[in-house]
């Protein structure tokens, strides 16, 4: 062992490492020549796979969004996650594989197999959820273009779909196909997005009519319960007001006149002699009701306009007792109370205050109704500020009834307009720029490159077992090896003969000294 130690010690050139190998050649050669054989026939035995590619764009809306809002603002990454999902599921997954008979005569290479059973997968027993998950492993997406920089979400304007299969033709028709499902998914996404965002908006738009319809109910029944005291009248009812108070005060002074006048004419009548001829006119009641009310009419005109009501009431009246007259008999005999009282109708101050009394009656009934008018008036006026409270408030939820409906009906507008747009495919869109094409070479394996790979490991192993029985069995090859091991010089070496075959290398023979003979 301390021979073996000290074997150790000594540095090696590259002729000694050289040597090593030319003594040891065929540990080196072996699993050089194994390891270029394993990688020819992997390169050979892996299956071969082609890819397919497509470009595709997104477009532009066509029509201006100031004319027409899109109402699908999704980032263009967001969409594209979004339909890859969809497309990637398994139910469209597995109609592409039946319609293309994919991966039915997939068979594990030898690679697969021994891999299968380092790990104790049994790779026989595939179920369709192996299938698709190997699809899906084989449907590659990738985001090219321009990204925006205010929006870094939004990705870049374009994709391509890339998949990866054992036949040529199939590849490209199944990127085709994933294409075609893409530019139909993008349609129909958005379009169920604009009738969505229509159906909603309408649902909203009627929910927003009913409670416009019914706050307008509500404003309309508040209107008739409260008329007359609402606050838009309250301007009129200020100058009606105003006015009756006006003909209140006229009424009160023509009042006050009136029994003035009464007053003196009872006076009048009290110490006046009665008259000893009496005209015919005088004698007829309708007569002296005649002279009273056109004495009334002369003193209202005096006050009043023609056209006062009071006026014109007893301009009426004036004329219907003169139609009487006209039709009464001159000798028509007098009443009895008449006939009882002589001396007092055949006054003419008699005819006058019975004038005057009429007049009072009637001012002191127009009085009556003046103030009733008055108090309702005020009462109205009065009542006007609770009344315009109440009414602010409905106007208020009004109002924002109103706005929140003329929004949802600009906003279906917009949306109607929307929906249009997609269904015409004049919103953004996918278009096929360069269509999948027919892969000519395979992508994989790359054979040369396996068999170069098998080559360097071969050649790494049996390097390794040069060194590892180099180790475990060193030798001397030359005499400078003896030297610091031994503490015998070395006076010859004696080099080895070939056998008579000639496979024997050349060896050396070491031949020690004796220290004394030397």
């Amino acid at each position: 062992m301390e021979v073996l130690n000290a074997m150790e010690q000594p540095g090696k050139t590259i002729i000694d490492h050289l040597t090593v190998f030319i003594h040891r050649k065929w540990l080196f050669i072996a699993p050089l020549i194994v390891g270029a054989v394993a990688g020819l026939v992997l390169s050979f035995e892996l299956q071969e796979k082609y890819s397919s590619t497509t470009l595709i764009v997104v477009e532009e809306q066509q029509i201006p969004e100031e004319y027409v809002t899109p109402t699908d603002r999704t980032p263009f990454s967001q969409r594209l996650n979004l339909i890859s999902q969809q497309i990637l599921s398994r139910t469209r997954l597995d109609q592409i594989i039946r319609e293309f008979r994919l991966y039915e005569d997939h068979k594990p290479s030898i690679f697969s197999r021994a891999l299968a059973f380092v790990t104790g997968e049994d790779i026989e027993d595939r179920t369709p959820d192996d299938i698709i998950s190997r699809m899906r492993e084989d449907i590659q997406f990738m985001v090219i273009g321009e990204t925006n920089t205010k929006k870094p979400q939004t990705g870049g304007n374009a994709f391509t779909i890339t998949y990866i299969g054992t036949e040529p033709q199939t590849t490209m028709q199944v990127t085709n196909t994933l294409a075609s499902l893409f530019i139909e998914e993008n349609l129909k996404v958005r379009e169920q997005y604009a009738e969505g965002t229509t159906e909603f908006i309408s649902s909203e738009l009627e929910k927003s009519q009913e409670e416009l319809a019914r706050i307008e109910q509500k404003i309309k029944d508040f209107k008739q319960a409260h008329m007359g005291t609402l606050p838009e009248q309250l301007e009129a009812n200020l100058r009606t007001l105003d006015r009756l108070q006006l003909d209140l005060q006229n009424v009160s002074v023509n009042l006050k006149h009136s029994v003035d006048r009464r007053q003196v004419l009872e006076d009048q009548l009290r110490y006046t002699p009665t008259p000893n001829a009496v005209s015919p006119a005088v004698r007829s009641t309708l007569e002296v009701e005649l002279e009273s009310a056109r004495a009334e009419l002369s003193m209202l005109l005096s006050n009043f306009k023609e056209t006062y009501p009071d006026v014109l009431i007893l301009k009426r009246r004036i004329q219907e007792l003169e139609t009487r007259l006209a039709a009464e008999p001159s000798t028509e005999p007098e009443p009895a109370e008449k006939k009882a009282r002589p001396s007092e109708v055949m006054n003419p101050v008699y005819g006058e205050l019975m004038a005057i009394k009429s007049q009072i009656t009637t001012l002191r009934q127009r009085e009556s109704e003046l103030r009733a008018s008055i108090d309702e008036y005020q009462r109205r006026i009065e009542l006007t500020p609770q009344v315009e409270q109440q009414q602010i408030d409905l106007v208020r939820d009004y109002q924002i009834s109103l706005q929140n409906y003329q929004g949802l009906l600009e906003k279906k507008m917009n949306a109607s307009l929307a929906e249009n747009l997609e269904k015409r495919q004049k919103g953004a869109r996918f278009r096929i720029v360069d269509t999948a094409n027919l892969p000519e070479t395979p992508d994989y394996p790359n054979k040369p490159l396996v068999a170069a790979i098998g080559l360097l490991a071969g050649g790494a192993f049996g390097t390794g077992l040069v060194f590892l029985f180099e180790f475990i069995n060193p030798a001397f090859r030359k005499p400078e090896d003896f030297e610091g091991i031994i503490d015998s010089p070395v006076l010859s070496s004696i080099p080895l003969f070939p056998a008579n075959d000639g496979r024997q290398g050349q060896k050396f023979k070491v031949i020690k000294g004796r220290k004394k003979s030397a």
